[in-house]
């Protein structure tokens, strides 16, 4: 997750007020009001596309040439239990799925491309269950972090104690936030906003694989332990994105939306998304989602309640630094924070990265960045209207 140290002055682009303000201005509800609330028992059952999904695990390969297909060979190893088999492929190498495009695009191009009528709300599918807090996993003392000579140890930009928890929880909409892995080695965090859409961090897409011209991106909803709680095959590769290339550094445009390969919001339906208005800080409305490595060994998805917005600044693109004390670690890095409006759990930002601000005279203060904002939202409108389906 990127760091940055003020001061930092930087300008703000005034030809972007054309940005539109998306969602609600009303106040959003406390989660101790959410977590009053029955949970919302969900009818049916999963839908067949999931079931497959969760009983087939894929795997791609890249064959010699374009002409030769390659064979695939199936047998019983002997000598051991009758349940272990070895596949065999010949003439290939194994492969992700690669992605296709990776666009930089102007903000006013991006409103431009924006249908007016799309919803910016979440979606709950009728079997999903939905609870207004997680459920705790069963093992809390994980929350621990440690050096690798096992003391424990407090990273940077951790406010007093650590309050993240970890939970286990696949139920709508905690089961929507994912882990994500790139073809540049790095792994953060990303949220379903949409029917094959999710809703990331800029600095999390592999630009130095994109300058190269192969790359990929992979999403694993639910994750926990190794795979989705969903069931094993429960993934997919990023076909397509958009976002900005921040160079590292922390900023308020530090988001990107991604095209999955396979539609996962069908099945496990997806958040909304809502701009910010400032006339919301100091009120701790928002919980933040995400994989730090510092909490589980980033095996687990954690979250951390009732956090404050404590001020906000302008940035280029349409984007809005929104600064909090919330916990923020490496593997945060495109989490979504977000709270409900009428039931609906609606993201304003993406986690982007910690910095400290320079206060007069000669002192700093260590805020962590979420980057949000109409750029933020027209962003993932964007995505809405050019890739539903």
């Amino acid at each position: 997750m990127p760091i940055r140290k003020q001061p930092y002055d930087k300008p703000v682009d005034a030809s972007l007020n054309f940005l539109n303000f998306i969602g609600e201005r009303a106040k959003p509800s406390f989660p101790g009001e959410m977590q009053a609330r029955p949970p919302i028992i969900g009818k049916g059952e999963p839908p067949a596309d999931l079931i497959r999904l969760a009983q087939t695990r894929e795997h791609y390969v890249r064959s010699a040439s374009a002409d030769a297909e390659p064979e695939v060979k199936l047998e019983r190893v002997r000598d051991t239990e009758d349940r272990i088999w070895r596949v065999q492929i010949s003439d290939a190498s194994f492969d992700a799925l690669p992605g296709r495009t990776a666009v930089r695009e102007r903000p006013e191009k991006i409103v431009a491309e924006i249908d007016p009528k799309i919803s910016f709300n979440g979606h709950r599918p009728d079997w999903a269950h939905s609870f207004h807090a997680p459920r705790v996993a069963a093992d809390e003392s994980e929350r621990l972090m440690r050096r690798f000579n096992g003391r424990t140890t407090q990273p940077l930009y951790v406010f007093g104690a650590d309050n993240r928890v970890p939970y286990q929880d696949s139920s709508w909409p905690w089961g929507l936030v994912g882990k994500v892995y790139n073809s540049d080695g790095k792994m953060g965090t990303g949220a379903l906003i949409g029917k094959r859409l999710i809703a990331t961090a800029g600095h999390m897409l592999p630009w130095n694989s994109i300058a190269q011209g192969s790359w990929w991106m992979k999403f694993v909803p639910a994750y926990y332990n190794g795979s989705s709680l969903f069931g094993a095959g429960v993934q997919s590769y990023v076909s397509d994105c958009k976002g900005y290339n921040t160079s590292g550094d922390v900023t308020g445009y530090d988001f990107a939306v991604c095209r999955l390969y396979t539609p996962l919001g069908d099945s496990l339906g997806y958040f909304g998304y809502n701009g910010y208005d400032d006339d919301w800080e100091d009120d701790p409305y928002w919980t933040l989602l995400g994989y730090p490595s510092a909490v589980a060994s980033g095996q687990k998805p954690s979250y951390q309640s009732s956090i404050a917005v404590i001020d906000d600044d302008g940035d280029s693109n349409g984007g809005l630094e929104i600064e909090s004390q919330g916990d923020m670690t490496p593997g945060n890095s495109g989490g979504p924070l977000f709270s409900w409006w009428n039931g609906d759990p609606r993201l304003i930002g993406v986690v982007s990265g910690q910095e400290e601000e320079y206060s007069f005279p000669f002192s700093t203060e260590k805020v962590n960045v979420v980057a949000g904002g109409s750029g933020f939202t027209n962003l993932m409108a964007w995505g809405r209207t050019n890739w539903p389906l």
